[in-house]
Parts: structure tokens; C-alpha cells; sequence
């Protein structure tokens, strides 16, 4: 009996328990596919909305990147002609500076122009204008040129590069390179010197700037026509004037060349000619033109297309789950190195280029230094010849003169009754006054001779052309020729009284250097006290500078400790602040108006005390307190 009914119960309960285990697991599963299907929801909505945010910033890294580039490109064709420019704005002012030159004298110019004409094979003709605008030239022509930009800007100290014209003797397209005169006394110019040149260094420049197929590059004068540009149709003709882009139908390029006008460096993206394109234009820095390359939209934008693709690929994988989103992850950070990468690559051509134009910028103040060097020996030789004769037969002079003196004196005593002519005579030259007044008139031209010699002899141990290796030179003479050099910067004026110098020479011996070089070092370095000294006297009255006196100070001796010599320069100018003090030393960098420093006088004296010395050059200074350069050179060589 107790059997049955446990079968009965047994029954009983397998019958209500089995749809409630059923139910249980189909609400367990059910729940699982639930949290899945939020899983795979969140994680693809994550997916995408990181695949659609990545895809934004990569694009947008990549086409800065590669617009980055294409400004880069216009920038190094800028440079080309910038330092195609500079070498020949050089060569017109040292032409200028010249004394043939300055003498005015067209048939002493004419043939000495010539000559260089030739000899640099640049320049189509030079010419010689006057204040009143009059222009003769080496091809023979005659002309008025009062009205044309060289001419007007020159003519009040400025060497410039101006907008390519159709010469009028020529019939050219040329640019006309010209530079001041300095007169023999006053400040104004006395004339401008100008050199014509071919424009096709700038045409072959802007012919090799491109970028892919269907690209172009054009350069606009200061005012928006174009000089060069790979439809020549658009170019000036000695008929025909060019016309402006400014004055464009098209908007969007009127736009444009009003930017690069207004010398402003840029990329942005237009239509031109039916056609959407990328315009990277800068401005030149020698000239008041500007250069732009045109690259079509597919150029720039073509290495997109695989950004492209991946994104649709991303789409259709997402519908695979999990193992799409991981490809995506993959495909990202391979795209994120190429953009890390292209960033990369163009940082270091950013920083080539910067190189590039440092080091240019030093072969062409070396090569200006070099010149200038050989013009001041070859000055210095040709005056040491005559004044050396002069000196030489002075005393041969005060010899005789004093002898045929002691002749009247005798012939005086010998014959105390001369006839009334030879009184008269006598009395008319007055000859007692003669008598003492010729040897002082001897004595002071010998003195004079003298003192030109001692100007040569500064000119040519300033120079030391002849001294290319290292040797023990006296650092005293090299800082007392300097400052007889920089004399007439020294000497009081009606504005200002003059600088005083205050000479601390310590017991130094010979050091082993460059003699030259450092020497210029010195020269740089007092140049700049100088100009500081003079910034300053423009805020303070006359009587200011009489009671407080602009000084320099020059103070020599030895650092034992480092077996070095110690030269420091101190001047109580203007001083200078916190950021100029750091960057005093650094390439083109300068305080100085346009025209009168281009930031390279700090350092070449920093690169040939430190590379070439293997010395230091540190500044101290202080706004409103002066400046002090301390300068260490080895005794000897560490080289």
C-alpha cells in the first residue's frame, strides 16, 4: 500500500515540475541572447561612432599633412629666388660702394660697368641715374626715369628689387636691381645704380615648381600681374600691358590675389578654370612679389581614397560582429602611423629647409665679407704707396728747407744793405714769419703722413687676408684696430657728443686664433654697442649725454683657471630684454629696422667663437642698463 501511493506522489510531481524546469531555461536563454544582442549593439554603436570619429581626424591629419606639403614645395621655389635675388642685390651695392662708382664720372664708369657686366654675365646693362632722374646707361640710351619705382625708392637709400618692367632700351622683360650712391659728404644719396636683369631665372624656377599632373605654379608683382606663369599670354608684351589678377571675373582668385598681395602665406581651395584646385602661395622676402602653386583637388586628395575605402569596408564588417571591429582597430593604427609618418617626413623637410636657408644666408655674408676684405687691402695698398712716398721725401723736404732757411740767414749777415728790390721782395713774403712758420708746416705734414700710415697699417692688420691658419697674435692690436676703424662712429657729431672709450687692457700674451676672423668678431660685436649707444641718445636730451656720457668699455685678463684670454665689451645703451638676450645668438634674427641688419652678425661671431675657438660668448644685460658681451678664447688652439 505505502508503496503505490510513493508511485502515485512520484508521478504526481515529474508531471508539475517538467513545464516549470521548461520554462525556466527558455526565460534563462531568452536573457542571454538579450545581453548578446546588447553587447553586439553597444559595441558595434561604439564601433562605429569610433570608426566614423577616427575617420574624421585621420582625413583630416592626412590632408593637412599633404596641403602642408604643397605649401612647403611653394615656399622652397620662394627660396630659390629669394637667394637668387639677395646674391644680386650684393653684387649691385657692392658696385655702388665702389669708388668708381661714387666718383659720378660716366666716362671712368662706363668702362669699368662694362667690364663687370661681362665678368658676372647676369646683368643685360647697368646704369647711372642723378637725383634729377636723368639715366645713362652702358648700351648707350638716355632717358628720364624720375617716374619708375628703382629710381624713387633708391634714391632714398634703399636696394631693392622692383617689379619686372619692359625696358625701354632693351625692350626686355627684365628686373631692375638697383641700390644708393652714398655721396662723398652728407647723408642723401648722390645717384642710383641699377642693373637690368633677365627674368628667366625666375621663369625656370616657377617652370620646375609642380606637383603631380596638372600642376602649375605663377609669381605676381606687388601688384597682382603675373611675371611669370605657363601661359605666356597673360604675360606684359612691350604693346600690350598685363593685366592684373586682382581685376580677375573670377571672384574666388581675386580673392586669392588680394592675400598675396597683402604678403601673406596661405593654402586654400578654389575653383579655377572649370577646375577645383588647391592654391599654396608665399610671399617673397627680397622683392614685393609673391609665388602660388595651383594643384588639383585629385593631387592632393588622391592618397584619401584608400581612407575612403577602408570606411566602407568598415561598414560591411560591422554586420560581421567582433572580429570586423578588431580588422578596424588593425586598419586604424596602420593609417595612424602613415599620418605620424607623413607628419613626420614633413617636420624634417621643414627642418632641411630652415638649414638650407641658414646656410645660404652664411655663404652669402662670407662671400660680402670676403669681397669687402679685398677691397680694403687693395684700398690700403694703393694709399700706402703715395703716402709712404710723400712721408719719405717730407724729411728730404725739411732738410733742404731748413738749409736754404740758414742760406737767407747768412746772406743776411754777409750783406746786412740789400738793394730796395730785395727788401721789397722780402718784405712782400714776410720772411721772418716764413722762416718760422715752414718748419712747423713740415713738421705737421709729417704728422699727417703718419697718421695715414697708421690707418693703412690698421686697414690691413684688421683684414689679415694673408693669415688663413692659426696663429699667436696680439688680441689688443686686433681690438685697437677695430675701434680706429669704427672712429668716425666714435667722434662727436652736432646731435651727440662723442662715445667715450675706456681701455682696461690687462697683461695678455699671445693668443693662438683666426686673426681675422675674430677680429670681425670683435668688430660685430662693437657695431651693435654702437647702435645700441645711438638708439639710446634718440630719448635723451644734449645735455643728458654731456652730464651722463655714452661709453664703451674694453676690459682684457687671463682666466687661469681655464687658461684662457677674457675680452669684455660693455656699452650703457638701451640694453635688451629677456627674449631678445635668448635669441641674440640665433640665425637672421634681429632688432634692427629693414635695411640696416639681416641677423647674422651675432651669429657668425658666435659660431666663429664657439666652432671655430672653441671658446664661449655669453651676454649680459639688462632693459635700460646696458650690455656687457664676455668673450673666452683659449690661449691655445684646443683644435
Amino acid at each position: 500500500m505505502m508503496l503505490k501511493l510513493r508511485k502515485v506522489w512520484l508521478k504526481i510531481t515529474s508531471q508539475w515540475y517538467a513545464p516549470t524546469n521548461k520554462n525556466y531555461y527558455s526565460l534563462k536563454w531568452r536573457s542571454r541572447n538579450l545581453l548578446l544582442l546588447s553587447i553586439v549593439v553597444i559595441l558595434s554603436i561604439s564601433i562605429s561612432v569610433t570608426a566614423i570619429t577616427s575617420y574624421k581626424i585621420i582625413k583630416g591629419l592626412l590632408l593637412n599633412s599633404l596641403k602642408e606639403q604643397a605649401l612647403l614645395k611653394t615656399q622652397q621655389g620662394e627660396n630659390d629666388i629669394d637667394n637668387w635675388l639677395a646674391i644680386r642685390k650684393t653684387e649691385i651695392k657692392t658696385l655702388a660702394n665702389s669708388p668708381v662708382v661714387r666718383s659720378l664720372d660716366w666716362s671712368v664708369m662706363e668702362p669699368y660697368l662694362q667690364s663687370e657686366v661681362k665678368r658676372l654675365q647676369t646683368f643685360l646693362l647697368m646704369s647711372l641715374s642723378i637725383p634729377d632722374g636723368a639715366l645713362i646707361n652702358t648700351q648707350g640710351g638716355r632717358l628720364n626715369v624720375k617716374d619708375r619705382e628703382f629710381f624713387q625708392r633708391s634714391i632714398v637709400g634703399e636696394t631693392i628689387a622692383a617689379d619686372p618692367i619692359i625696358g625701354r632700351t632693351s625692350n626686355q622683360l627684365q628686373i631692375q636691381i638697383s641700390s644708393p650712391i652714398p655721396a662723398q659728404t652728407g647723408t642723401k644719396p648722390a645717384g642710383v645704380l641699377m642693373g637690368g636683369i633677365p627674368i628667366n631665372r625666375v621663369v625656370e624656377v616657377i617652370s620646375n615648381l609642380h606637383q603631380g599632373k596638372g600642376s602649375y605654379a605663377f609669381a605676381l608683382n606687388s601688384q597682382g600681374v603675373p611675371i611669370a606663369h605657363p601661359n605666356t599670354e597673360l604675360i606684359g608684351t612691350p604693346e600690350k600691358a598685363a593685366e592684373s589678377f586682382l581685376n580677375s571675373p573670377n571672384p574666388r582668385l581675386a580673392e586669392i590675389v588680394q592675400q598675396m598681395v597683402a604678403k601673406r602665406t596661405n593654402i586654400e581651395f578654389a575653383q579655377l578654370d572649370g577646375k577645383w584646385s588647391y592654391v599654396a602661395y608665399t610671399p617673397l622676402k627680397e622683392a614685393n612679389w609673391s609665388v602660388a602653386l595651383v594643384v588639383p583637388q585629385e593631387n592632393i586628395e588622391s592618397p584619401l581614397q584608400a581612407l575612403n575605402l577602408l570606411a566602407t569596408v568598415l561598414g560591411g564588417l560591422l554586420l560581421v560582429g567582433l572580429i570586423s571591429a578588431w580588422r578596424q582597430v588593425q586598419l586604424y593604427e596602420q593609417i595612424r602611423d602613415r599620418a605620424l609618418i607623413s607628419s613626420q617626413q614633413a617636420h624634417e623637410l621643414s627642418k632641411t629647409l630652415k638649414e638650407l636657408q641658414n646656410t645660404q644666408a652664411q655663404l652669402i655674408h662670407t662671400e660680402k665679407m670676403s669681397s669687402l676684405g679685398q677691397m680694403v687691402a687693395g684700398v690700403a695698398h694703393e694709399i700706402n704707396n703715395p703716402a709712404n712716398f710723400i712721408h719719405a721725401n717730407l724729411n728730404h723736404a725739411s732738410e733742404y728747407s731748413a738749409g736754404i732757411l740758414d742760406l737767407l740767414k747768412l746772406y743776411e749777415q754777409t750783406y746786412p744793405n740789400p738793394t730796395a728790390e730785395i727788401s721789397d721782395r722780402a718784405q712782400d713774403l714776410d720772411i721772418e714769419f716764413l722762416a718760422e712758420d715752414l718748419p712747423k708746416l713740415m713738421a705737421s705734414m709729417q704728422v699727417g703722413t703718419k697718421r695715414i700710415r697708421e690707418i693703412v697699417l690698421s686697414l690691413r692688420n684688421f683684414s689679415r687676408l694673408d693669415e688663413a691658419d692659426m696663429k699667436f697674435v696680439d688680441i689688443h692690436e686686433g681690438l685697437d684696430n677695430a675701434l680706429m676703424i669704427l672712429n668716425h662712429r666714435l667722434t662727436a657729431t652736432p646731435n651727440q657728443p662723442k662715445i667715450q672709450i675706456i681701455k682696461k687692457y690687462g697683461d695678455l700674451p699671445l693668443v693662438e686664433c683666426y686673426a681675422g676672423q675674430l677680429n670681425q668678431v670683435f668688430m660685430n660685436v662693437l657695431v651693435n654697442a654702437i647702435d645700441a649707444l645711438e638708439e639710446a641718445s634718440q630719448k635723451r636730451s644734449f645735455e643728458a649725454l654731456e652730464n651722463n656720457p655714452n661709453q664703451i668699455k674694453l676690459q682684457t685678463q687671463i682666466d687661469k683657471s681655464s687658461d684662457c684670454a677674457i675680452v669684455q665689451i660693455y656699452d650703457n645703451g638701451i640694453g635688451m630684454s629677456q627674449d631678445v638676450k635668448q635669441r641674440v645668438f640665433d640665425h637672421m634674427f634681429t632688432t634692427k629696422p629693414v635695411g640696416k641688419g639681416i641677423g647674422l652678425g651675432m651669429a657668425i661671431a658666435y659660431q666663429i667663437v664657439v666652432d671655430k675657438h672653441a671658446g664661449t660668448i655669453e651676454v649680459d644685460s639688462t632693459p635700460g642698463c646696458g650690455t656687457e658681451f664676455t668673450i673666452c678664447i683659449p690661449l691655445i688652439s684646443k683644435n
